[in-house]
């Protein structure tokens, strides 16, 4: 197995179902969120370069890796396998992170309330890290095939530590130069209140 499809089909399905675990664990006081954690239902697609592809499923609450792709899946990202492993390097195996950053949650969870808002987001950006070893990833919402992109988001290393942190205000960001837009920010915008949406 490459090291991307261990990455996509073993390490992140693992820290997703660790944190539902943890959810487990919490009882009786985290009783109301593992509710809404077990009602996620929906797919995840991964494309690494021209041909390597793969699908993740959530169903109840749990990930797991299937052979078929989804006509619509929630998100499908698009990376090269040297983008993958500074993907791996900068969130670990919980792609969450990257979402929670944009909420200021680093506990985000995809609740059915939050799954309903990102369903509605259509188009294509790419998220591009800059700094001395740059590197970006092709976030797309809505049915396949990915189309060209139609949004840029740059942000430098620092600021991106500081987003997956939880502690980086993206509107302060965006006046003062750290998170540069270029296109359709119409994606983004949708994206970022889609994410924040309440538990």
């Amino acid at each position: 197995m490459s090291s991307t499809a261990s990455y996509f089909e073993e390490r992140v399905p693992a820290a997703w179902n660790r944190r539902l675990q943890e959810q487990v664990e919490r009882g009786a006081a985290g009783a109301d969120l593992l509710g809404k954690m077990r009602a996620a239902d929906f797919a995840l697609e991964v494309c690494v370069g021209a041909d390597e592809r793969h699908h993740l499923r959530v169903a109840n609450g749990t990930m797991r890796p299937v052979t078929a792709s989804d006509p619509k899946p929630l998100i499908t990202l698009a990376l090269g396998e040297a983008e993958c492993a500074r993907l791996e390097e900068a969130i670990g195996a919980s792609p969450m992170s990257l979402l929670g950053g944009v909420a200021g949650n680093p506990d985000f969870v995809l609740t059915p309330a939050r799954l309903q808002a990102l369903r509605e987001v259509e188009g294509t950006m790419r998220i591009e890290v800059t700094g001395a070893r740059p590197w970006g990833v092709v976030l797309h919402f809505g049915a396949p095939p990915i189309p060209a992109v139609t949004t840029t988001v740059a942000i430098g290393d620092e600021a991106f530590g500081q987003l997956l942190g939880g502690a980086l205000d993206l509107q302060g960001a965006f006046m003062g130069g750290k998170l540069v837009l270029d296109g359709n920010v119409e994606v983004p915008m949708k994206m970022a209140m889609a994410i924040m949406t309440p538990e």
